[in-house]
């Protein structure tokens, strides 16, 4: 009687509590007031997913998610600087100046599906905390913290799925992947992320499922591609990104086996995981620029044959390598005119003339074609005495600039 007592407790409750683990201090005070606030008004609240995970392995979290019972309407009039957003599942944006805290309603499954234009199910059924955690993609992902009394509560064993490194997921792995066939790319960029391993079973699962992101919009496929690479994992995640074919399907030259190119690229997304892990701003487009430079430059020089001059060839060059590209996979056109400019800069740093070097200076899309350029000696592709020209100069005073500009004047 006892053991059955035991078992039972075990498959109706189906919490696990944890002594406490989590550094408090590295959670957003917003967000721990947002919960102050729910749990003074009756309501259960959670700290979850990303920002409890990634406290569990002593990194810093950028985002703070909330899970609660209450209702978007009940959190909305809650919080006077809030907003309600999201189709497929409403969600409630809580303002802090330009901080913003996701906080959820805890959600169950659909009685019956309700398919979106989008290809999406609709997901705005509401539950309790055990049907949210549920609901949830991934193990690791669905961890809950109250810091009010400290307590973990962790239903599907994610605290030992990240301590074994091994990625798990909740349900049946390809149910869950034909609901929504964008945890294929969550699941790779966790993995990355994390360092965990996927298994032969779920290997197998994604491999035999990979057509079905074709069906995806375009917009949300293309914003979940890039999270792979802007995450502070880039390297890893195009190992990941290889190991399942999914180069071919949107940038191609992640598979080259050119030597010179494959460390091009390395260069590059080693340059970007380190300006994310120093918190520094990164532009999409300039580590677009790095996928597709070979391709332009191999381009340019082939027209540079038959063109009236460096410009034009270089022009045609990037207008025929975006133009093969969007029969892959479009490139954004807000990040076309990045990549663009910064590309088209690039000849512009063989000119020291003093008009000319202060106008490229003034450029808007200066520092970005610079670190281009930078990126590219570091390859062997710029003169090095050019590129060390250029690293005095931005590093100068306005006095220096002056001088090294008369010394190159007299040079030349």
């Amino acid at each position: 009687m006892h053991t059955n007592l035991i078992e039972s407790l075990k498959n109706t409750v189906g919490t696990l509590f944890i002594k406490p683990k989590i550094d408090v201090s590295k959670i957003s005070k917003h967000a721990l007031e947002i919960i102050l606030s729910l749990q003074k008004n009756n309501y259960e609240a959670y700290i979850v997913g990303g920002a409890i995970r990634d406290i569990l392995i002593d990194q810093n979290p950028k985002d703070f998610d909330i899970a609660t019972s209450a209702t978007p309407e009940q959190i909305r009039k809650l919080f006077k600087k809030s907003r309600i957003i999201g189709r497929r599942f409403k969600l409630v944006h809580v303002l802090d100046g330009r901080n913003i805290i996701e906080v959820s309603t805890f959600r169950a499954k659909p009685q019956e599906r309700e398919i979106m234009a989008n290809g999406v199910e609709r997901d705005n059924a509401y539950g309790t905390l055990k049907e949210d955690a549920e609901r949830r993609d991934f193990t690791s992902n669905s961890i809950y913290f109250n810091p009010t009394n400290k307590k973990l509560i962790d239903f599907y064993g994610g605290i030992d799925d990240i301590k074994n490194k091994q990625l798990a997921i909740i349900g049946i792995p390809e149910i869950r992947f034909q609901e929504d066939p964008v945890r294929i790319l969550r699941a790779i960029r966790f993995a990355a992320k994390l360092d965990l391993s996927i298994n032969s079973d779920i290997t197998s699962i994604i491999h035999k499922n990979i057509n079905l992101l074709e069906n995806i919009p375009y917009s949300r496929l293309f914003d979940e591609v890039m999270k792979l690479f802007l995450t502070g994992h880039a390297l890893k995640s195009v190992i990941l990104f290889n190991k399942f074919n999914l180069s071919k399907k949107f940038f191609p030259v992640l598979q080259s086996t050119n030597p010179s190119t494959q460390a091009f690229l390395k260069q590059g997304l080693r340059d970007t995981d380190k300006r994310i892990h120093e918190s520094k701003s990164v532009n999409p487009g300039f580590l677009l620029a790095v996928f597709l430079w070979r391709d332009v430059n191999e381009a340019w020089e082939k027209r540079k044959k038959v063109s009236i001059n460096n410009t034009v060839a270089l022009n045609t060059a990037i207008d025929f390598v975006l133009s093969k590209q969007s029969k892959i996979f479009p490139v954004q056109k807000r990040f076309i005119v990045t990549m663009s400019e910064i590309w088209r800069l690039q000849p512009r740093f063989k000119n020291l003339n003093p008009k000319r070097i202060y106008r490229l200076l003034g450029h808007p899309r200066f520092r970005a074609a610079y670190d281009f350029l930078l990126l590219r000696n570091r390859q062997g592709e710029i003169d090095n005495d050019l590129a060390q020209w250029w690293i005095k100069f931005v590093e100068a005073d306005d006095k220096t600039k002056s001088i090294l500009i008369k010394k190159t004047k007299k040079n030349g």
